[in-house]
Formats: C-alpha cells, structure tokens, sequence
C-alpha cells in the first residue's frame, strides 16, 4: 500500500509543498521574520534518566539559504524576545524530518497569514518518531511510549525559558501525548533547581489527540497539565478516521480518542476555571488524520494565531468542555 502510485503522487506533492514553504519562510519579509527552528532529541535514548543534560538536545535554525544549519542552545535561548512569541510544534507520530519540516512550515504560514507579519518564533520538537515496525499496532505502541518519555524531555527544556514569555506549546497526534505529560510535570516540579523560577502561564492546542480522552483527570496521563496552563484548546473531530480506531490499541474494549470524542473535563470546575476549551472541528475537517488538514480549518488556524500573538489576556473561551 506504501508503494502505491496515489501514495507516491501524494508523497511528491507533499515534498513539492515543502520546498515552497521553505523558499517563502527561509528569508526575510516586509521588515519581519519568521524563525524557524528545530530542536531534535535523537542523541537521548529511551531509557536514559531524567532529568537529562542540557546539551543532549540538538539544536538546528533554516537559514538564508533555506537548509538547516547546527546551531546551539545558547544561540537558541539568546535570541528569545518578549516582542516575538515562540511557538513550540510537537508533531505526532511516523513522521520524519523532511514531513515534520513541511508540517512546521505551514504551521508558520499559517501565523504568518492571521498574525499580520507579526515576527514571530516557530519550533518543531524533532523526536524519533520513525515508523519501527511493519506491524501497526507493535509501532503505534513504539511512539506512545517514546511520546510520553519525551514529555519528560520537554518539561525539562521548558524550565530554561524566561518564566514570564513561556513559549505556546501545539501538540498534534501523539504529540498530544508529549504536551500533555510535559505540562504535567511542570507543574508538578515546576522549579527542580537554582536556574529558574516556576513556570506557568502556558498557553497550549491539543490537535487530533493521540491519547486517552480522560488523560487529563486525576491519576491520568496528563493529570497536572491543567494546573500549568493559562489555556488549554482541545480539539474534537467525530469523523477522523484514523482516532475512531484508537480504543483498538488495548486489549479488550479500549478509552476513546481525546481528538476523537474530547477530553473528560475535571470535576472541579472552580479549580481550573474556563482554562478548558473544547474546539469541535467535525464540521470543519475532512475525515483525513492530517495536521496541514487541520490546520486549514478557519477556527483552528485564527485560535492558534489568538493564542500567539494576544497582547493582552486571553479572551473567554467559546465553547467549554462538558
């Protein structure tokens, strides 16, 4: 099926797409830039502790000449500004770099559209989330567990930035899986040493989630994310295919898809507030399990871009998670 002349075709246009998007995004652009970095986090193996040294983490900028350059995290953290949001893009499963790069660069087109040539900083968290098996259910089993090992990574990563610009975090898929369980252990450790105080304040999008629709209940996944979070979007797509099989992964009758059906709001509600926003795409979004498909939804792409660029507190959520 892989092989098939339509996959072929889609993989050309696919790859096509990518080369323009990183023609218009590598350069400089009426008087405001769109930076585009990717931090990989290949060099850190499954079963290394945590918390991991800084420097495991790879850091990589597109640069003029529209490829990706090594660079550093020094670099990296000296050139954060409050007057340039940074935008963390956790891509989701079976993808490799050249995909994740053309996901990220639309993710940035799309800012760069409702954003009004704003400058702003986009980052694709690089995980290796290759397929590692030709059997669906060993490999799909493969990522999750990598996806919830690297929300530790990235809980670690987000303590090293200015408490008061955390950058706004958007998972999609089993990315999903890394926001959630990085948010939570922030919030759980939120200061683990001397070099920052506790973050909070994150603004995150949960796209087509990959991960139990109760992860963010007490004892859950995600259970702690909610307490790290200024606002949390989730989004809802009855007709996504590949979610609607998602209860197929465990033995027996499995939980259904948060992406699927929507998280399982806590019920305290007087504890989280209106941070939970439910954002229900079903009529929006083609039954196709594909960020760039989502993120052609008009709601979705002006939310993200609200979250981004707001200068002031977020507005009350539209809808609410029931």
């Amino acid at each position: 099926m892989n092989g098939s002349p339509i996959r072929i075709l889609q993989r050309i246009g696919i790859l096509a797409g990518a080369a323009l998007a990183v023609a218009v995004f590598g350069v400089r652009a009426e008087g405001a830039t769109t930076d585009v970095w990717m931090v990989r986090t290949y060099r850190v193996g499954a079963t290394s502790t945590c918390p991991v040294k800084a420097d495991q983490f790879d850091y990589f900028q597109l640069d003029a000449r529209r490829a990706w350059t090594r660079s550093s995290r020094d670099a990296f953290f000296e050139t954060e500004d409050p007057e340039q949001p940074t935008v963390v893009f956790a891509h989701g499963g079976f993808t490799d770099q050249s995909w994740a790069t053309c996901l990220v660069l639309g993710l940035a087109r799309t800012l760069r559209s409702h954003g009004g040539g704003r400058p702003v900083r986009v980052v694709v968290w690089k995980w290796p989330a290759e397929r590692s098996s030709r059997r669906l259910r060993p490999a799909l089993w493969v990522n999750m567990a990598r996806a919830d090992f690297e929300g530790l990574l990235l809980a670690r990563w987000l303590r090293q930035f200015d408490p008061q610009t955390p950058p706004i975090l958007v998972g999609y898929s089993a990315g999903c899986r890394i926001v959630g369980r990085g948010l939570s252990r922030v919030a759980e450790d939120p200061a683990p040493d001397e070099t920052t105080d506790a973050a909070s304040g994150f603004r995150a999008v949960l796209v087509a989630g990959a991960m139990d629709a109760d992860a963010l209940l007490p004892t859950r996944h995600s259970d702690g994310a909610l307490d790290a979070v200024e606002t949390m979007v989730v989004t809802r797509h009855r007709g996504d295919r590949a979610l609607r099989f998602y209860p197929r992964l465990y033995p027996g009758p499995g939980p259904q898809a948060m992406g699927f059906v929507g998280p399982l709001a806590p019920r305290r509600r007087d504890a989280h507030g209106g941070r939970l926003e439910l954002l229900d795409l079903t009529a929006w979004v083609a039954g196709r399990h594909d960020f760039l498909n989502y993120l052609g939804a008009p709601p979705l792409a002006a939310r993200i871009a609200d979250l981004v660029f707001a200068e002031h507190p977020v507005a009350p959520a539209v809808s609410s998670a029931r």
